[in-house]
């Protein structure tokens, strides 16, 4: 099956290097709009995208996290979950009662799961006009920046980067698991999923060894598992918005 919308979909590349044409305003107004159109939790729109314009942040917060391509795209956005707006306008009773359930687990998840579909709402959108992006979860480690510098009221919590601009690559689309991989009928079955793996493997040998790595999915994740290092500040940085996780 095929429609313009599934092609685009499956197309996906993660673009880090871009040119120098510019994004209008105009382009990155329909990219928020198709963004914030899409389902969230119970309405409450939690969800706030930052634009970063000022080049001398955006080559402190490249210097702190190693990714050049938030100091080199075209326009660069740090995504937050945001209820501060729900808050606006309650009375003193109403502003109590939110404020309790805002620092419940359920609310941080909803909040993070609202800004992932307008997320990826946000590719896509770009990407039908030409763009390129790249969302970056290892932006957060420049969080105390973003506290610092982006003026975020309590109950904002940032929680990706996002750049934006027209591809000066082609880095070709990565092999995903085969289905099995990302769909059970009726439990999780296990069997299925490690054959789901041994099977991803064998592509991404090939994959590998097409960009001069001797390796397979299992073992690269493992690597890149090992030299992760852990930031016991980011895990507190919830608690410090509010987020308490009752």
């Amino acid at each position: 099956m095929h429609n313009e919308t599934l092609d685009l979909l499956h197309q996906h590349q993660s673009i880090r290097a871009f040119t120098d044409k510019p994004v209008s305003d105009e382009q990155v107004r329909e990219m928020i709009l198709a963004a914030t159109a899409g389902p969230n939790m119970q309405n409450y729109q939690p969800v706030t995208f930052i634009e970063i314009k000022d080049q001398a942040l955006k080559t402190k917060i490249t210097e702190q996290v190693g990714m050049k391509y938030i100091q080199t795209a075209t326009r660069f956005f740090v995504l937050t979950v945001d209820f501060n707006k729900d808050l606006i306008g309650l009375n003193a009773e109403q502003k109590a009662i939110v404020e309790d359930r805002i620092q419940h687990y359920q609310l941080l998840e909803g909040g993070i799961v609202s800004a992932s579909i307008a997320l990826g709402r946000a590719q896509i959108a770009a990407e039908s006009m030409g763009l390129g992006t790249v969302t970056m979860a290892g932006a957060m480690g420049a969080f105390e920046l973003y506290e610092k510098e982006l003026n975020l009221p309590r109950y904002v919590k940032a929680i990706m980067g996002f750049s934006v601009g027209y591809p000066d690559q082609n880095p070709g689309v990565k092999p995903k698991l085969p289905l099995s991989g990302s769909l059970m009928e009726g439990a999780y079955h296990q069997d299925q999923m490690e054959a789901a793996v041994a099977e991803y493997n064998e592509t991404m040998k090939d994959y590998f060894k097409e960009r001069g790595m001797d390796t397979d999915w299992t073992q690269h994740t493992a690597k890149l598992f090992a030299q992760m290092k852990p930031n016991v500040k980011l895990s507190e940085y919830p608690q410090a918005k509010g987020f308490n996780l009752k």
